[in-house]
């Protein structure tokens, strides 16, 4: 795909949220170092690229302090493009209201649209004199397109924008699918990396077909859309031919795979092809969904060697009212019976779980109660968050009763309590010999270790020992010397098991 016509520039990603938009930004990386773009700070940057989320207040507001900062930049530099994706990026209401607020947003863009980077950069960009902005007159249904787009993309809305001149730039509209059109996958054409990293990620499911009460991922990512296992083992396959060890299947609700395909393969079918994949060593997968989880697919699951014992099942809540009001799907008893069958079928996999609190009505009892079941289950790890108002959504019709102190007490309520459990869980592991992938060098308070997870997703820290080299995607026994709630501290005891 390699295109030379386009003069290369220096670009940066800044990324927040979840696995998904890591992902995301991970493919857009693939395509600018395709095209012979240089990796760099904001500061030194040609193309900013942001990729947003919308899932929690905090994320976004971190977002629109750099879109404000970025205007302000832009006014004294004519060789930089702002790109805007992520779930800030919803229906054309939302890009407009987004486009009047920042004018010198150049690009919006979502991951399903991102083979459109090479025509974009090659219209919008070029490095004479150090001044990138090029001027595009409007481009009339008569006129050809500068590159042709395939049938099945949609092409992304392109920001109307004034340069520093005051001349107004007008870009392609954007082409609005038919009703009912089904853009299902991510561009085929993108390369990875020239180098992958040990841990990689593959989304498989797009969207969501949920409809929690306080979640705006279906407003802004659409609807449930699995990838078809021939693209996937497509893409698994030049990850580990470029380096990746392990690969972390993404999807909102996991287990929702192939629901929407011809012939309804499951999770456990793609895990059974991508476990032939000679060089992949692990695989691993989030976010599950309980009422998804068949008894078939986990025990198949667990027959998998290179399946990692770990599930992440969100419950958010232990009250049935508050589930109710929340529209998850499922009665407090129906997952506590999900996460018994699990543990009998897979007794070696470890549970994390999400939590939100001080949800819209939810009372002191059933807080109360949300503690008692996480107490009863007793995860290795709990991700909580107070409650933000995302709007757009059915909850923000409604009225945020708890009061901000409240909402930060219960939180850390949570976090005691689990730190407490999540102890008590690790401590037995000390003196364990434990197979931990290395993912990085760690640097802290003086020291460094390398840094890695066991099977379990447990993370491990380790110096490095004087007579083996050691290095990124290798396995390494480590003998487990001390715990903490968050962490295994060891050291390398013989040759790893297998590299």
């Amino acid at each position: 795909m390699t295109t030379t016509n386009i003069p290369r520039g220096k670009y940066h990603i800044w990324t927040v949220g979840c696995q998904m938009n890591q992902a995301d930004s991970q493919r857009i990386q693939a395509i600018l170092e395709d095209l012979g773009w240089e990796e760099t700070g904001m500061d030194q940057a040609n193309l900013v690229v942001l990729n947003t989320c919308s899932v929690r207040q905090a994320p976004e507001e971190k977002a629109h302090n750099l879109l404000a900062q970025l205007k302000r930049v832009k006014e004294k530099r004519d060789d930089l493009l702002v790109a805007l994706m992520g779930c800030m990026i919803g229906k054309q209401k939302t890009i407009d209201e987004l486009s009047k607020r920042y004018p010198h947003i150049d690009l919006f863009m979502k991951v399903e649209q991102a083979d459109i980077l090479p025509r974009f950069l090659e219209e919008r960009w070029t490095p004479i004199s150090g001044a990138g902005c090029l001027d595009i007159e409007f481009m009339d249904n008569e006129q050809p397109a500068a590159t042709p787009v395939a049938p099945a993309q949609i092409t992304p809305t392109f920001a109307t924008s004034f340069n520093r001149t005051g001349k107004r730039t007008v870009l392609p509209m954007a082409i609005v699918p038919k009703p009912g059109e089904r853009v299902a996958h991510y561009p085929t054409n993108i390369p990875p990396q020239a180098h992958a990293k040990p841990t990689a990620w593959l989304p498989i499911v797009l969207g969501c077909n949920k409809v929690c009460t306080y979640c705006i991922v279906p407003y802004r990512r659409g609807r449930e859309r699995s990838r078809p296992i021939d693209e996937l083992m497509v893409e698994a396959r030049t990850l580990v031919d470029k380096g990746a060890k392990e690969l972390t299947l993404l999807g909102q609700t996991i287990e929702a795979y192939g629901l929407d395909l011809p012939g309804q393969p499951n999770l456990a079918d793609l895990m059974e092809s991508l476990s032939e994949i000679e060089g992949l060593k692990r695989i691993r997968f989030m976010t599950s969904y309980p009422r998804h989880m068949t008894d078939d697919m986990i025990r198949r699951m667990a027959a998998m060697p290179k399946v990692c014992e770990h599930l992440n099942i969100p419950v958010q809540a232990g009250h049935n009212d508050t589930l109710k009001r929340m529209k998850r799907g499922y009665t407090i008893e129906e997952y506590c019976e999900r996460i018994d069958r699990v543990r009998e079928l897979w007794p070696k996999a470890s549970l994390s779980t999400d939590i939100i609190v001080g949800f819209c009505g939810e009372t002191e009892e059933e807080f109360q109660t949300t503690l008692d079941m996480l107490a009863k289950i007793r995860f290795d790890v709990v991700h909580v968050a107070a409650y933000s108002v995302r709007p757009g959504t059915v909850a923000a019709r409604w009225e945020d009763d708890i009061p901000l102190a409240e909402k930060k007490r219960r939180l850390h309520a949570v976090e005691e309590q689990q730190a407490r459990i999540a102890l008590e869980i690790n401590q037995p592991l000390v003196g364990s010999i434990e197979e931990v992938m290395v993912e990085e060098i760690n640097t802290s308070r003086g020291l460094q270790q390398w840094k890695g997870r066991n099977r379990t997703n447990k993370l491990v820290f380790f110096p490095a020992p004087d007579d083996r080299d050691i290095k990124p995607g290798d396995l390494v026994n480590v003998r487990i010397e001390r715990a903490t709630a968050w962490s295994l501290q060891g050291c390398a005891v013989a040759e790893p098991s297998f590299t």
